[in-house]
């Protein structure tokens, strides 16, 4: 066996081992157990992390394992983990429902941990990173408009020539709400790409990117608790793309 295909071996064998770690973090209820799986879920995607490097290097797609021609060069990140549930009762649009559900996520999982409070920055990028919070609370107000126009939608005394005059008015709405959201995650996909990069070579944008986030077992939301730093960029990072490709909007450059 070549040395590539040794790699590539290895490689197979520590996503399986990754996949069984994140099951038994996902389920256990034990902290101590937690934590200790925690620090072997770093430490295999580490090993991961360099594995992969290794065949980029020797010029081999890792989209080749098990994956289908044309698919992202990464590993399923977070949209597969998502659940996804109805916007509203009375919500008939299975999209919406989609797109709602990872934005709830986003925003109660990953937009906290983009603070200064986790992630440490240098000065010029922390001015970048804060204004990612402001746009977001900007896109939920498209939504507040989508509610608005669903409530006249779905009112009893609707009649046939308002029922298709609103319900064109609804999909533009969800279009400028795909729109808003993909040029937001375009943005911070491109700015956490930024840090990832800054990160491999070992820079001084990332402060701390070896330092373990605690949250306090007061906060509901702990899906990145006990990740290190850089695995909580690299893992947001790969949840923008996903949901970049999950949206398809076209963006002009």
């Amino acid at each position: 066996m070549d040395d590539v295909n040794i790699v590539k071996s290895e490689l197979e064998e520590k996503l399986k081992a990754l996949s069984q770690l994140e099951g038994v973090y996902r389920t256990t209820s034990d902290p101590a157990q937690k934590k200790r799986v925690a620090k072997e879920i770093q430490k295999v995607k580490r090993v991961i992390s360099v594995l992969e490097e290794s065949l980029r290097i020797a010029g081999h797609s890792l989209g080749k394992m098990g994956k289908k021609d044309g698919e992202r060069d990464y590993r399923p990140g977070l949209l597969s983990r998502i659940p996804v549930v109805k916007y509203r009762e009375d919500s008939r649009d299975r999209e919406i429902d989609v797109i709602t559900s990872y934005m709830r996520f986003f925003e109660n999982e990953c937009l906290p941990m983009l603070s200064e409070y986790y992630i440490k920055l240098d000065y010029n990028h922390s001015l970048t990173r804060d204004t990612f919070y402001p746009r977001f609370m900007e896109i939920k107000k498209i939504l507040e408009e989508y509610d608005y126009e669903l409530d006249i939608f779905t009112r009893e005394e609707y009649h046939n020539i308002a029922f298709y005059k609103d319900k064109s008015v609804l999909l533009k709405i969800k279009y400028r709400l795909m729109t808003a959201l993909s040029e937001y995650f375009r943005d911070l996909s491109r700015f956490l790409k930024l840090l990832i990069d800054d990160m491999k070579v070992d820079g001084t944008v990332v402060l701390n990117p070896d330092e373990v986030i605690e949250i306090s077992p007061y906060i509901e939301y702990r899906h990145f608790d006990k990740y290190f730093v850089r695995d909580v960029i690299e893992e947001i990072f790969i949840f923008c793309e996903e949901f970049l490709g999950y949206l398809r909007v076209p963006l002009s450059k």
